[in-house]
């Protein structure tokens, strides 16, 4: 039935389906491989982060303690609360601050064999009720297998769910294996966010396919009339000729008029195409470029805190400065997490504007953002008058000042902060906002480049170079214009022209 619906579509309309359907098809495949390549990738991520887990946990738990517990515990629910014995709580303890740390969603827990029943029996959990020997049903048959070896278990089932697992040998002093600990994370939440991941992947996928698609048939569509006029006008001019032979001079003229016609309207469209291919194509580098960095520079941080965590894991006393030095590298990447997203929320921001009084709003942004930071050496100084006021966008000029507050810092100099921020009416429609520090300066030579994407104004710079990028945008998105001075020693000034109204 399909196939006659199609054969009775005209010709061009058959064309034109045809086309569409194909790219529609090719689309559909993309998204698909995409979302299982990432999925398969996911989840080899969390059971290499459950595998270090559990490999990690059961080096801090005490083989002996934890022979000691099940040895002298030997029925069901013999321990009830984790304060029934000493040692029991010591190891709960243990568990359930790795569990913190490591932010997992499911308790961790021990477990041993029963060779007479067959059967896993749990022993210590992070949970703060014990499940004091309770059956573990159905367990996978790689708990078993890999009993004095460990491993990890990809996607099983149980009565609760489906589940990603990991798990590893605890030895007492001896060197003999008295138990198993696993580590679990919940497979249904993870195919969750995956899935939401892929609509949101479909949905934005719509948003750019639909458009060219409308603009693909339109074209389309547009030149096969094209062909279909002139088809018809070569056939009248034929018959024409046929029936009267005097008027071959002038049809002739005729027709080289129509084609002229056609070409020059072809070349002005092949300029259009070119024109807009080339929009895209600059539009699709910039997201590329975007995209590579933004991922490059969170994959440092991210391998920085790896490499401190390895490090640790080997240490058999692990000190507070690896802490120190992941909590250094998590800020970095929070920083850099936070200038992604404001450069995102900058470009998909619809402007809305509201009256701002600017001596107002301004503070109360500044000690927002200085709050945030956690800096308290530094010197304020507002010259605005009380009265005057805007109407913006609130959340881009917040935007703006808090990155320009944020690079002041970075930048500051070691006698401490000074910022200074003035801002007046310079005509009826204009006010100027102007923010002056006495930190660093920036350079000649790379002034007219700091507000392009991903650009560093000093070597000791440790953001991702988007916060002077995210301002620019957010200027340009109000109709403003930002202008930079400083003499590439100390000090910089900002000054931003916004409209008022």
């Amino acid at each position: 039935m399909g196939v006659n619906i199609i054969k009775d579509i005209r010709g061009k309309d058959r064309l034109m389906l045809v086309v569409l359907i194909g790219i529609a098809v090719l689309l559909i495949y993309f998204i698909a491989s995409s979302h299982y390549l990432s999925l398969k990738k996911s989840k080899e991520h969390v059971l290499q982060k459950l595998r270090s887990v559990a490999v990690t946990a059961s080096m801090m738990i005490d083989g002996d303690d934890h022979q000691y517990i099940s040895k002298n515990f030997k029925r069901k629910n013999d321990l009830i609360n984790s304060k029934d014995d000493s040692i029991y709580l010591e190891l709960h303890q243990i568990l359930k601050k790795i569990k913190e740390l490591n932010n997992l969603s499911s308790p961790i827990y021990t477990m041993v064999y029963n060779g007479k029943s067959d059967e896993y029996e749990f022993i210590i959990t992070s949970s703060d009720e014990p499940y004091y020997r309770h059956m573990f049903v159905n367990y996978p048959s790689q708990l078993r297998m890999n009993y004095d070896f460990g491993g990890v278990i990809d996607e099983y089932k149980t009565e609760n769910g489906t589940w990603l697992s990991a798990f590893a040998p605890i030895k007492n002093s001896k060197g003999e294996v008295v138990a198993n600990l696993q580590v679990d994370e919940k497979f249904d939440d993870f195919i969750a966010k995956a899935n939401a991941d892929l609509v949101k992947n479909i949905a934005v996928t719509s948003v750019l396919f639909v458009p060219f698609m409308l603009f693909l048939y339109s074209f389309m569509k547009s030149t096969l009339e094209k062909e279909e006029y002139s088809r018809r006008m070569l056939e009248e001019q034929n018959e024409e000729i046929q029936i009267q032979n005097e008027l071959i001079k002038e049809s002739n003229l005729k027709l080289e008029e129509a084609n002229a016609i056609v070409k020059a309207r072809n070349q002005n469209l092949d300029k259009i195409v070119k024109r807009r291919t080339a929009e895209l194509t600059l539009a699709n580098e910039d997201l590329a470029t975007f995209l590579y960095r933004s991922s490059h520079d969170i994959q440092g941080p991210i391998a920085s805190i790896k490499g401190i965590y390895n490090l640790a894991n080997y240490d058999l006393e692990p000190s507070k400065q690896y802490l120190g030095m992941i909590n250094d590298s998590v800020m970095q990447l929070d920083t850099r997490v936070k200038s992604i997203n404001a450069v995102f929320e900058v470009k998909q921001r619809k402007v809305h504007k509201t009256s701002l009084g600017l001596k107002q709003f301004i503070s109360k942004t500044l000690e927002a953002q200085t709050g945030q930071i956690g800096c308290e050496n530094y010197e304020l100084l507002l010259n605005i008058d009380d009265g005057l006021a805007i109407e913006s966008d609130r959340l881009l000029l917040e935007i703006a000042l808090s990155e320009l507050t944020k690079n002041s810092f970075q930048f500051k100099s070691d006698i401490g902060l000074v910022l200074k921020i003035e801002a007046k009416k310079i005509s009826k429609k204009l006010c100027r906002i102007s923010f002056s520090d006495n930190g660093q300066g920036i350079a000649d030579e790379i002034r007219g480049e700091i507000f392009d994407m991903f650009k560093r104004g000093h070597e000791k710079s440790q953001g991702a170079g988007l916060g002077l990028y995210a301002v620019n945008l957010a200027i340009n998105k109000l109709n403003g214009k930002i202008e930079v001075f400083s003499d590439g020693l100390t000090g910089t000034t900002f000054e931003i022209t916004l409209p008022i109204y």
